[in-house]
């Protein structure tokens, strides 16, 4: 029976776990992790709802990182198989290269991966985050403070 998923998308996936472990590891800081956040089901399930176009370019995004990797660090394994630290140290790399598109491409990890992490209850939680009015149709509850503006220096 055919995989449902297909060697891209299994592919994608591995990718988007080993970037999720790397960037938002286990801590003692208390901040929620990869795995609190639910970061890789989540991501799929964002994936999915993409357009066609959208989703087939994000999804090319992780399937190149996994597979060009030995290219791209010069060492003979795809970017799930270095340790985590390893691939930290990849990403910062990219993001720092003098080659804009090693720049672009750390930098749309980076973004990605944050954008589904920070989009996460627990990570709001944590943060203290709050808006300052009511949003009933919002499904991420945040807390409410409006005064909180009001409390704000006045710049001139």
């Amino acid at each position: 029976m055919a995989d449902p998923d297909g060697y891209w998308l299994r592919t994608a996936m591995v990718s988007i776990h080993a970037v999720s472990e790397a960037l938002f590891p286990k801590n003692d800081l208390g901040a929620p992790d990869y795995e609190a956040t639910d970061l890789v089901r989540r991501t799929r399930e964002y994936i999915d709802e993409l357009p066609p176009e959208q989703r087939r370019l994000v999804l090319a995004l992780f399937v190149f990182v996994e597979l060009a990797t030995p290219l791209l660090s010069l060492r003979f394994r795809k970017f799930s198989g270095f340790d985590p630290e390893r691939r930290v140290r990849l990403v910062r790399g990219w993001r720092k290269h003098w080659f804009q598109p090693f720049q672009w491409l750390g930098d749309a990890l980076k973004a990605t991966m944050t954008m589904m992490y920070f989009s996460h209850p627990a990570v709001v939680k944590h943060l203290q985050a709050f808006k300052t009015c009511e949003r009933p149709a919002d499904p991420l509850r945040f807390p409410v403070d409006k005064d909180a503006l009001k409390r704000l220096p006045v710049v001139s």
